[in-house]
């Protein structure tokens, strides 16, 4: 599928980021759209373009269309959306399902256009009736989130139906999505995994991750490692962060791969500079204990202070434990109490029990019984076994002495 024959893959990016897709930034289109990295054969020759004109200004729909894709994504000449809407829009005109699915999804967006969903409503709704897979998929798109109509996923999952049978990946991992969720169609995790395997098999990276996931989870597929580290490989070499960061994992344990500290710590790196949490946190301990890395405390420190600064709770008390212990940063009770106040917070239960024993010690803080009883009790009611004993602790310390 040429780049004149089909609106782009970092078009159909677009809807999907503007709904707040998370996979899809991570995938190589979503990278090529957003640094407006090319996709593709930048050039049309000039006798090529020539032809092209002749024939939209002829009214030639197919022509209309593909010259609004070249403006659309700057194929022998400057990119200009609005040029691209406007031919588009002449396509539409002359009866062209793909040019009316385009401008749904410029609509989406609004590029080109001012955003409107009931604009993108109707021109999807048009491309869709015409039997336009984008179009289709693009409607559910707007049906599942509620925009420019009625939030309703029955038909949500009818319209990703339609485009997932047409060979559509998009769709077929939106209609996978339902089934794992149960949206619009009962859930089946067999059925979801099917869907994700056919958009997988296009090379559909969100898919290929969402795959890998099941065969490490054993959801709608038998449980199998190696399966999870093809595909997360797969989405991993694509960008997918997340990807990378669960391919990491099965590198760290040693699952479906030969273990291997340095891989994994090479795949957390990646994934953390992409901002993903966990894997920050996981390349945090990796430089703290030195696993796969060379040990270096002050860069721990630093990973986990990004994913800490981000709300992730697990690195925001392993921040706290390196102030506490002076490692990697200057030690500073105060500053290590904050932090396990902000991952206690947030409701991590070994946060809970270390804030609760400084409450007891009045190390970083005030000592404080209510406090400390109030911050273990609720780790101790997780089972947190520690959590347990700081209150035995704390209860007998409470007791007067018998002489």
């Amino acid at each position: 599928m040429t780049l004149l024959a089909r609106l782009s893959s970092p078009q159909r990016f677009l809807i999907l980021f503007f709904i707040g897709s998370a996979l899809v930034l991570s995938c190589a289109d979503g990278i090529q759209a957003s640094t407006g990295a090319p996709t593709g054969d930048r050039e049309i020759t000039s006798e090529v373009w020539q032809r092209l004109e002749r024939a939209a200004q002829r009214g030639e729909a197919d022509a209309q269309y593909r010259l609004g894709a070249a403006y659309l994504e700057g194929l022998g000449v400057k990119p200009d959306a609005k040029k691209a809407v406007e031919w588009y829009r002449k396509a539409a005109r002359n009866g062209s399902a793909p040019a009316e699915a385009a401008l749904g999804l410029l609509y989406s967006v609004g590029q080109g256009v001012e955003r409107n969903f009931h604009q993108a409503f109707d021109w999807s709704g048009r491309a869709a009736q015409h039997g336009d897979p984008l179009g289709e998929w693009s409607l559910g798109v707007l049906y599942a989130h509620g925009l420019g109509v009625e939030q309703n996923d029955e038909q949500a999952a009818r319209w990703y139906r339609k485009a997932a049978e047409a060979g559509q990946p998009e769709a077929q991992h939106s209609l996978g999505r339902m089934y794992a969720k149960g949206r619009g169609v009962g859930a089946d995790p067999a059925a979801a995994a099917s869907w994700y395997r056919k958009a997988a098999e296009q090379g559909y990276c969100p898919s290929q991750f969402r795959l890998g996931v099941a065969y490490v989870k054993g959801e709608g597929v038998p449980q199998d490692y190696a399966q999870a580290a093809f595909w997360l490989k797969k989405a991993a070499e694509a960008g997918d962060p997340f990807a990378q960061s669960d391919l990491a994992v099965l590198y760290a344990e040693g699952k479906g791969v030969t273990q291997d500290p340095a891989q994994a710590a090479s795949w957390w790196q990646k994934a953390a500079e992409q901002g993903e949490l966990k894997a920050q946190d996981n390349l945090g301990t990796s430089y703290e204990i030195g696993q796969g890395v060379l040990q270096d405390a002050k860069t721990a420190a630093a990973w986990y202070r990004k994913a800490a600064d981000h709300g992730y709770p697990p690195a925001a008390r392993h921040l706290a434990r390196l102030y506490e212990e002076g490692k990697g940063v200057p030690r500073d009770p105060a500053e290590a109490a904050l932090w396990y106040r902000k991952a206690a917070e947030m409701g991590d239960v070994v946060a809970e029990r270390e804030l609760g024993r400084l409450y007891r010690s009045g190390e970083g803080v005030k000592a404080n019984r209510e406090e400390a009883e109030a911050w273990l009790e609720k780790a101790a009611g997780q089972g947190d076994p520690e959590a347990k004993e700081e209150l035995s602790l704390l209860e007998k310390a409470a007791k007067p002495s018998h002489r």
